[in-house]
């Protein structure tokens, strides 16, 4: 039983030396000769006796002393160094403090708009996206998320802006998965995919045939635009990448010895780093036409450049591009040559996986997936030279 009053504490008087008012079960009051008070537990660990401090009085009252003491008696009895697990205690309360759903959010944004080369614009656009739609999580330690913490988030956004749904949940996805990859949770928890009604999916439109697309092709060609937006509309139009993995392209992902392209995985749009770097084989002419850009800027830098030192062109100008130079709108877009070539590589009876290979596209289900680790390189330069000849072909209307 207890055996101190809060009146006993308080009326302790200081002494030329240290000396403790036990309370019972192990737990004192230290009164020191300045007459600072403070709270002690005194357990074994082992065959080692150890001493715990729970707090100075009266910050620390004798009841709350208690309750902390109990604490470190179950500690205690599971064998555990008192202090030393209140103390990581301390410290996993602080990360998670500081590190809220709103600051690793923002992490999050500022390191994928380098490694996947947003636009100012398009940066913006995902910021308002978070504020507007996952506000309510901002404050929250990201440790504390959890699934049925988001679901009436989502559900609202489904309701009010179904259209919005599916990028929100892609959002909050790779936001989680990003915690994950920096330690600060121990996995996602949210499912990989949402039940629930599917908003309407926006393809990509993309004109197909060999006479539509060598015209686009040659006025391409003919089009007085910025070197770097041409380089961009030929490395989508010939590799079949998508636009925002090309313009960030550097002269240190080409090989021209191996006459491959190896995008980091930071860059792609699936980027699971345990899926290594995608590795792009280019076909002789385009080879050929980079040989020529890469003697002119010197070996070095980007090779989309924009007008601008030290940066590379935009996806949006690319876009712009595509929509009111070439009035393509609502017809075709960078990304439409992705189309392109997957229908004409079945067409021509390619290997189905090979081609889904080239443009990076998860085949097969998780378990195939994991254990499918192939890239494919021979047959995809053969796919990808056979393409090549066939948009030459279409491009000088032969």
């Amino acid at each position: 039983m207890p055996t101190l009053t809060d009146t006993a504490v308080r009326n302790a008087k200081p002494r030329p030396k240290p000396y403790r008012l036990s309370d019972g079960d192990c737990l004192y009051l230290l009164v020191s000769p300045t007459g600072a008070k403070s709270w002690q537990l005194r357990y074994m660990l082992g065959t080692r006796q150890m001493t715990a401090s729970l707090g100075k009085y009266p910050a620390t009252p004798i009841a709350k002393a208690r309750h902390k003491a109990q604490e470190a008696r179950a500690l205690a009895a599971e064998g555990k160094h008192v202090t030393a697990e209140r103390n990581v205690a301390r410290a996993r309360a602080a990360v998670a403090g500081a590190n809220t759903f709103k600051t690793v959010a923002a992490d999050w944004v500022t390191d994928t708009a380098r490694n996947r080369a947003w636009s100012q614009d398009h940066k913006e656009k995902v910021i308002a996206s978070l504020q507007n739609h996952l506000s309510k999580l901002e404050p929250l330690p990201v440790t504390a998320i959890t699934a049925l913490m988001c679901d009436p988030e989502l559900r609202k956004v489904e309701a009010s802006a179904p259209d919005a749904a599916r990028k929100v949940y892609q959002r909050l996805q790779s936001i989680l998965d990003y915690a994950h990859g920096r330690g600060l949770i121990p996995s996602n928890p949210l499912p990989r995919t949402r039940s629930g009604a599917k908003p309407n999916v926006k393809h990509f439109p993309a004109v197909l045939s060999a006479t539509g697309v060598g015209e686009i092709l040659r006025n391409a060609e003919r089009s007085n635009v910025a070197q770097g937006v041409q380089r961009a509309h030929v490395l989508c139009a010939f590799t079949a990448q998508r636009i925002s993995e090309v313009v960030g392209a550097e002269w240190g992902e080409i090989n021209f010895d191996a006459a491959t392209w190896t995008i980091p995985r930071a860059r792609m749009k699936r980027h699971d780093a345990n899926l290594g770097p995608h590795v792009v084989p280019l076909p002789p002419a385009l080879l050929a036409r980079m040989r020529e850009w890469h003697r002119i800027d010197g070996g070095a830098g980007y090779v989309c450049p924009a007008p601008t030192a030290g940066r590379f062109i935009s996806r949006e100008s690319v876009e712009k591009f595509y929509n009111r130079t070439m009035t393509l709108a609502g017809k075709h877009s960078p990304h439409s040559w992705r189309a392109v070539f997957s229908t004409w590589s079945r067409d021509a009876g390619h290997d189905r996986d090979a081609v889904e290979k080239q443009l990076d596209h998860a085949v097969g289900n998780e378990v195939q997936q994991a254990y499918d680790r192939a890239d494919r390189l021979a047959i995809r330069r053969e796919i990808v030279n056979a393409h090549e000849r066939a948009l030459i072909v279409a491009r000088d209307g032969a």
